[in-house]
């Protein structure tokens, strides 16, 4: 068990290490394009979050450290052009936020905690499943991909499987969906948590799918890909403090941030 464990570490260090190699320095044009649309998403859910006691938990983004690769033909992207938010009620964020402060200071690593959400499939797990619910409804992740080839909307390689989906209404942006998860794997039989999807740029209803059980949106770039032209933003947590971050969001606002 101990030799299968440090071979499957040595392999996700090497895939790592061979993912980061696909990652270059990007432009100033690129960094130009990338940073005002990074300022926009933070005008529109960093600086507006739902109402009640929701804090920031973390963000991410690459401001001025920008790398970017070439999605076309590669499982995902490993660079910086991205931006996500974390949001928690305030006592959970407290409360979550004290034990990481508690295990850092203790410097020991066995007590930190990660991520809550696993980004490519939102599937969330805990080792006791009542407080994994209650985290799953106590945080909300907004998760913003940029330039996005093909929006994966099934895809059983990454074991992300469709319970239903459907198409809603966004105003101002071409396309939206929400999406449930089929529970998979080691999970406990927790239920991903549901996800809210907007697009943002020249997106088309061209869902496809394949004899794999790939569901798949494909995008025609028509500026090349090289600046920012499109965005997909996912919302993972529940549906009706996602309707409201979709409601104050000002999609117009974003969209302008994009190349056209």
């Amino acid at each position: 068990m101990k030799k299968y464990f440090w071979l499957m570490a040595f392999a996700a260090v090497l895939f790592t290490s061979v993912a980061r190699a696909q990652c270059q320095p990007a432009t100033d044009a690129q960094t130009a394009s990338y940073e005002r649309v990074v300022k926009a998403l933070q005008s529109q859910f960093k600086e507006n979050p739902p109402a009640g006691n929701w804090r920031i938990f973390d963000e991410r983004h690459s401001l001025g450290k920008l790398e970017v690769s070439d999605e076309y033909g590669k499982m995902f992207r490993p660079c910086g052009d991205r931006y996500d938010l974390t949001l928690e009620r305030g006592a959970a964020a407290r409360e979550r936020r004290a034990r990481i402060d508690s295990a850092v200071a203790q410097a020991d690593p066995t007590r930190q905690e990660t991520s809550l959400v696993l980004s490519t499939d939102s599937v969330y797990k805990q080792a006791e499943p009542a407080r994994a619910r209650e985290l799953g409804q106590n945080t909300v992740d907004i998760n913003v991909e940029m330039n996005v080839a093909n929006y994966r909307l099934q895809e059983p390689e990454s074991n992300r499987f469709v319970d239903n989906y459907k198409a809603v209404q966004v105003k101002n942006a071409p396309m939206a969906l929400q999406v449930s998860l089929k529970s998979v794997g080691d999970s406990g039989g927790l239920q991903p948590r549901p996800e809210t999807v907007v697009f943002l740029g020249n997106w088309k209803n061209n869902l496809k799918k394949d004899s794999k059980g790939n569901m798949v949106y494909h995008y025609s770039f028509a500026k090349g890909g090289n600046l920012v032209e499109n965005l997909v933003v996912t919302i993972k947590g529940p549906l009706d403090v996602a309707q409201e971050i979709i409601r104050k969001t000002d999609w117009q606002a974003l969209s302008q941030t994009l190349i056209r």
